[in-house]
């Protein structure tokens, strides 16, 4: 999808996106998803010792994330485990990562006085 086409979606599409992005304004939510991410399915308790979050917030936002198709799970030997269908979320993270880092850099460099080297916008 090209630039120009992403912007020319359908206002049903667009409202579709903010839900889409409403599900990962919340920091709980993004730190469960990079968790598995970088770390790999997971139990609710599982997560909730890598994140030291308490289970009952684990299980809320693990709950709307499986609701809204963000994470999968699956049994195994009695337990469930939460996984990511694809690479998607981590990829769209990683991008948004990096662009926070370059305007990081580039506003870091503005007030130390260097004429800064790209755009941060």
């Amino acid at each position: 999808m090209t630039n120009q086409q992403s912007l020319c979606a359908s206002p049903g599409m667009l409202a579709e996106l903010a839900v889409f992005f409403k599900m990962l304004s919340e920091p709980v939510r993004l730190r469960l998803l990079s968790s598995i991410c970088t770390e790999g399915e997971a139990t609710v308790g599982e997560l909730v010792e890598r994140l030291q979050i308490q289970q009952s917030v684990a299980s809320k936002h693990l709950k709307l994330l499986f609701e809204s198709g963000f994470v999968g799970k699956k049994p195994d030997k009695g337990r469930t485990l939460y996984f990511l269908p694809d690479d998607t979320l981590c990829d769209l993270c990683g991008l948004a990562a990096e662009k926070i880092m370059s305007r990081a850099t580039y506003y870091r460099e503005l007030l130390d006085g260097a004429a800064p080297r790209s755009e941060g916008v």
